[in-house]
């Protein structure tokens, strides 16, 4: 004989009769606890994914900043050598062979990131545009964040509809053009921006925090089963979402702090803790970079005015060809050091 299962849904037992009233009212007091459990932890786990996003924004502002000077640099010269380069192509009298090996030294430079990608030039070329040559870190930023919002569960239809219900509920109280007073105006303004913020972000538990600092909580007749049926029923409905938004904004903060930026922002922060300079000290391995591009100007100048022979200049010393990395990809490299 099959065995019976007994249901766990308080809506569903209080509606078969097995709730009484002195049960549904604990039922009720239970789930508006958790309910405040929920928004509390809710808003920490919000709080604390804002704080860790606003450093990684700081760190990457702060490496930005220091990093200016040697990327004005760097981008002086790899303009620089690209003229140079023309100035050979255009100005020398070159043999077939000749000119294929300057060409090849020329990709080998863009290949190893020495200097940056261009086609050969031609009568045709025009003048590369560098305004979106915008920092690495900001790339890097953007993609991890997006990468962890892609991984991230966007509502359900069911659970939007419930959104919905309360900012109708919420923008039909709040409304401001419902009042004349300026001051009652300006304050339902301002609500009303929040209310919007919190739809626009699908954000249930932040409604829900205005909704009660609101008091707009309807009241509930405690000896009526029926309208403590009905609230149960609805706070249980908001406590499962609110799980899942909790779970949400953990899972978030989680891939956020395992992203490359939140890894370094952390040790970053523990260097600084102690009066370190981590950015100064990663600035030693930028400056040996430009250095090396500089080293490279003053090479491709010196084949240009026939101070060294093809010959030579085809000899490229391998402590110019060694493939390099991007200033930010220095500072990050030289971070990763102290997780290890």
């Amino acid at each position: 004989m099959a065995r019976q299962s007994k249901s766990t849904n308080p809506a569903a037992t209080s509606s078969q009769g097995y709730l009484g009233l002195s049960d549904l009212r604990n039922r009720l007091n239970f789930l508006e606890k958790e309910n405040d459990k929920l928004l509390k932890q809710i808003e920490s786990n919000r709080t604390k994914l804002n704080n860790l996003n606003d450093s990684i924004k700081d760190v990457g502002i702060q490496i930005a900043q220091r990093i200016a000077p040697f990327r004005q640099k760097i981008l002086e010269l790899d303009h620089q050598i690209h003229d140079v380069f023309k100035e050979i192509f255009a100005g020398r009298k070159l043999g077939k062979k000749s000119r294929k090996d300057i060409e090849s030294v020329y990709y080998h430079l863009q290949a190893d990131g020495l200097i940056s990608p261009q086609k050969l030039p031609t009568a045709a070329d025009v003048e590369v545009d560098d305004s979106e040559d915008e920092s690495e870190w900001r790339g890097y930023e953007r993609r991890s964040h997006q990468e962890v919002m892609e991984d991230i569960a966007r509502p359900d239809r069911d659970d939007l509809k419930k959104i919905r219900q309360l900012f109708l509920r919420l923008a039909d109280r709040f409304h401001p053009d419902k009042v004349t007073d300026e001051v009652e105006k300006a304050f339902r303004t301002e609500v009303m921006k929040e209310i919007n913020l919190a739809y626009q972000n699908g954000d249930l538990a932040r409604l829900l925090e205005i909704e009660k600092q609101q008091e707009l909580e309807a009241l509930i007749d405690r000896d009526s089963s029926d309208d403590l049926t009905r609230h149960c029923a609805k706070v249980e409905s908001e406590n499962s979402f609110l799980k899942e938004q909790l779970a949400t904004l953990k899972q978030q903060l989680k891939l956020t702090k395992k992203t490359q930026q939140g890894e370094m922002t952390a040790v970053f922060k523990k260097i600084t803790k102690y009066g370190g300079d981590p950015i100064g000290e990663a600035l030693f391995e930028v400056e040996a970079h430009v250095e090396v591009v500089e080293q490279l100007h003053k090479f491709v100048l010196d084949f240009r005015d026939r101070r060294i022979t093809i010959q030579e200049f085809l000899r490229v010393p391998t402590d110019l060809m060694q493939q390099q990395m991007t200033e930010e990809e220095l500072m990050l490299e030289f971070l990763s050091q102290f997780q290890r």
